[in-house]
């Protein structure tokens, strides 16, 4: 007599992350398009969940809220869902080491499931207490966002080097890719910058408790660079807090660079693009930057960029191949580099493709299906 065969059930994951369309932030857009991805994934090869400790409600672009939970700012409820969901879990994925406890908890209670952890940047970099350190040494894999990451990680916490996965970041499958690269009119008429005026290009938050993107050092390579270009406009634009905007307004009386440098505080969403297109060259030099989106779009806006060589910033260029690398604490250079960048001519539309075809979102959901098969 035949038996009746069980049909497999599918595999179950769950995302348990901090926020995405809470705040602003590299990690939060990375946590929509890894949901994104997840979700896309998942049509008819896995069962997904995601969870978040801060989020309230999902951006449905994203991730249904048919297999979301939010749980805005309840930390410790969060924690006790993502527990008791993971009982019956294949594989939790952790959007940051601050969840250490629940992979930890998890690992005692079902050593069955799988876990992930990915590793953004500098939260990882350091010797971490008792319990995150605990959790790198018994969870199953780490998927690090750059090469430095992974780096750090195994000189810091002596994780062997097969445990992690180099898995970068990528271009939001939602970011408006600009098919015309010409500077939008209202944008020159909002900060007074003509069309020939050659325009450096920063998109960062500006905080006093991030002292490490370099925008500072760039304020006064602006200093040196309008001896030669009188005209340069230096375009810093993010939200920022009134003590750094306070030591900002001071380094530009300072630097005698009040003709040059415009803060334009938040940037809307929908002016994004609007505002990489009024730029001639993009620049980070960070010092501490994980990886480094911000690059992603300005290459996919065209524009040549300029990152620090010290840094996860050396896997978002490519090492050099996608733009230039400088020493983030070498004024001169910051300013070479600058002047090289604005003196060359630039096919916008090639470094769009480039970007495209090096960190697209098809590419990722590739790299993402074979971490996860590989489990």
């Amino acid at each position: 007599m035949d038996q009746k065969k069980t049909p497999t059930q599918p595999k179950k994951i769950l995302f348990y992350y901090l926020s995405s369309f809470s705040n602003t932030g590299g990690i939060e857009k990375f946590n929509k398009c890894f949901s994104k991805a997840l979700s896309d994934l998942s049509e008819g090869a896995f069962a997904l969940s995601v969870v978040s400790a801060y989020d309230e409600q999902p951006d449905e672009k994203y991730i249904s809220k048919k297999i979301f939970k939010g749980f805005g700012q309840k930390r410790i409820t969060s924690l006790l869902y993502v527990i008791r969901k993971s009982m019956r879990t294949d594989l939790l994925i952790l959007g940051h080491l601050n969840l250490a406890l629940a992979g930890l908890l998890v690992r005692v209670l079902r050593p069955k499931t799988k876990i992930v952890l990915v590793a953004h940047g500098i939260e990882v970099w350091e010797r971490q207490p008792f319990i995150k350190r605990l959790f790198l040494k018994c969870c199953n894999r780490i998927l690090a966002v750059s090469n430095y990451t992974k780096n750090r990680m195994i000189l810091t916490h002596g994780i062997a080097a097969e445990k992690i996965t180099v898995f970068p970041n990528t271009i939001d499958p939602y970011f408006s890719f600009p098919q015309v690269f010409s500077k939008p009119h209202y944008l020159l008429q909002r900060y007074g910058i003509r069309p020939s005026d050659p325009v450096v290009f920063t998109l960062s938050r500006l905080f006093s408790s991030e002292k490490y993107k370099g925008y500072d050092k760039v304020m006064e390579a602006i200093g040196m660079l309008k001896q030669t270009m009188p005209q340069v406009k230096y375009v810093l634009a993010g939200k920022y807090d009134a003590a750094e905007k306070q030591r900002l307004d001071e380094m530009v009386e300072r630097l005698q660079v009040k003709d040059n440098v415009i803060i334009t505080g938040f940037v809307k969403d929908e002016e994004v693009t609007d505002h990489y297109l009024l730029g001639d060259v993009f620049i980070m030099p960070s010092k501490k930057e994980g990886f480094g989106i911000v690059f992603l779009e300005a290459m996919a806006c065209g524009l040549p960029v300029i990152g620090g060589n010290a840094d996860g910033t050396v896997d978002a260029l490519k090492g050099g191949e996608l733009g230039m690398l400088v020493d983030a604490d070498n004024i001169e250079a910051i300013a070479a580099a600058m002047e090289a960048s604005l003196s060359l001519p630039v096919n916008k539309a090639e470094r769009q493709q480039k970007v495209i075809d090096a960190f697209g979102f098809a590419g990722y959901k590739g790299r993402l299906i074979s971490a996860i098969n590989c489990l």
